[in-house]
């Protein structure tokens, strides 16, 4: 359950920033460098303007409503001097040549809980091999199916991650046999993960991520995140300190087969 210490220290995580703002203009698109002198899309976020304008990864954007895009950050700029409710007419080229022009209307940018859930939930997890540090070895996520998988990012130093230590590890020992696999994930390095083991008393799996490769595939931005992943490898959950939510759906992941 998640405690009130745990929700202060979770505001604090993320609100950390300062007095919150109303969000810019978005249309959720990650970019980078092109080819075709315009903006390379590296990814479209699932569930925003972008995508559901049918604009795909590995298209590039060479202009905004006939203004010339070389740049991620001219694309930026553009949609921000749009606005929210604005319609942009981006010029989009394929990765074979073939160019069209998309109609996007510009929204406010979600907050990264709901970024994080639209990119997760009901989508197969990201695959990854965890470096393991402590317990039992365990191998790439995507050898895992068949079994319930709960990914547990942690840190040594947070507060929050340690009071739901002892819930995870119960979690563990009990449900181990009926095929839930646990594993703690951190970015923090590797002998500080191996020695996390004996200092909190955990049996199940800890994995060092100190390049924040699996962190950021699964856009963690709050401590302790928990995902749920099921026996299809398709994620159930993701939440920050909160595990009754957690409980919810490995009770219903287990009982799927």
């Amino acid at each position: 359950m998640r405690t009130v210490a745990s929700a202060i220290a979770l505001a604090v995580v993320m609100l950390a920033g300062g007095v919150a703002r109303a969000e810019p203009p978005w249309i959720g698109l990650s970019l980078g460098g092109g080819s075709f002198g315009g903006a390379k899309i590296k990814a479209v976020i699932p569930g925003s303007p972008g995508q559901r304008a049918g604009i795909l990864a590995g298209d590039e954007v060479l202009s905004i409503d006939d203004r010339a895009t070389e740049s991620p950050q001219a694309v930026i700029e553009s949609v921000k001097a749009g606005g929210i409710g604005h319609i942009g007419k981006l010029r989009i080229v394929d990765g074979k040549g073939h160019t069209r022009t998309v109609s996007v209307t510009y929204e406010a940018r979600p907050d990264r809980e709901t970024l994080q859930r639209n990119a997760l939930v009901g989508r197969p997890a990201p695959d990854f091999l965890p470096s393991v540090q402590a317990g039992d070895k365990v191998p790439r996520l995507s050898s895992l199916r068949g079994k319930v998988v709960v990914i547990d990012f942690f840190a040594t130093w947070c507060g929050p991650c340690i009071e739901t230590m002892p819930h995870v590890e119960e979690m563990h020992r009990k449900l181990k046999s009926k095929g839930l696999v646990v594993l703690g994930v951190s970015n923090e390095a590797p002998a500080t993960v191996a020695h996390a083991a004996e200092r909190f008393h955990l049996s199940y799996p800890l994995a060092s991520d100190d390049s924040d490769g699996v962190s950021s595939s699964y856009q963690v931005f709050a401590l302790p995140t928990m995902v749920v992943v099921d026996r299809q490898g398709v994620v159930r959950e993701v939440s920050v300190a909160d595990t009754d939510a957690v409980d919810s759906a490995v009770k219903a992941a287990l009982g799927s087969k």
